[in-house]
């Protein structure tokens, strides 16, 4: 149970990104006319914040139930790069095991892990450390999100907690730069996120990905090479 406490702990400090965010879910959530129980099925059946943010601003401009569908997904392909990174952790472990690893996995409990991985000696105490993690994050994303939701717009504008979205992702690149290579990937991405921010579909956050993955291929292919 070590490794599941250890999960559980090292996610704590990260809460403190998360609980803005799930505050600004919670509260646009109800500003959209959702009823509690449907914002607390999308938490359950989506568990993504980005996605969901994004899905509720397309339904409040009455965008086509497609559109919304095909945004969210856009928006989750980042899932695919974080669960082939996993995949040689989980392995050998049960199909439940797999499923429920991947249905937990969120940005946070990813970089929370990943930036621990030199202490987790085996892939069940990585595995163990993972579950603790989300069981952090989902129960701190929950409540949150609850909380927006009954109390509404309790904070003043002049907080700006909707800034608490792209801060709360800041915070976790910026433990993960340990090197020159992930400083020069992380600055590329940011410019590149830039300059093709006005492509149609969100197309632009799809692009800036597999334009800093091929750099970061890149850069890893060539350090081997020398």
């Amino acid at each position: 149970m070590t490794s599941f406490k250890d999960g559980f702990k090292a996610m704590l400090p990260i809460t403190t990104g998360i609980i803005p965010f799930a505050l600004v879910m919670g509260t646009i959530s109800s500003e959209a006319q959702l009823s509690l129980m449907q914002t607390i099925g999308m938490n359950i059946f989506v568990f993504a914040g980005a996605s969901q943010l994004a899905s509720i601003d397309l339904m409040l401009k009455n965008t086509e139930v497609l559109i919304i569908l095909v945004t969210g997904l856009m928006i989750n392909m980042r899932f695919m790069l974080y669960s082939a990174a996993m995949s040689p952790t989980l392995k050998d472990s049960k199909l439940l095991t797999k499923l429920s690893a991947a249905y937990l996995l969120t940005d946070q409990n990813y970089a929370v892990m990943s930036a621990n991985q030199d202490h987790l000696k085996s892939s069940t105490e990585t595995i163990k450390f993972f579950f603790g993690s989300s069981l952090c994050m989902i129960l701190t994303w929950n409540t949150g999100v609850i909380l927006g939701f009954v109390f509404g717009n309790f904070a003043p504008t002049s907080w700006a907690l909707d800034y608490a979205v792209p801060l709360s992702f800041v915070a976790l690149v910026i433990p993960s730069l340990k090197n020159n290579k992930y400083v020069m990937v992380a600055g590329f991405s940011s410019i590149s996120s830039i300059v093709l921010t006005n492509l149609p579909f969100n197309l632009g956050l799809i692009c800036t990905a597999v334009l800093a993955i091929s750099l970061g291929a890149y850069l890893t292919k060539k350090k081997r090479a020398l």
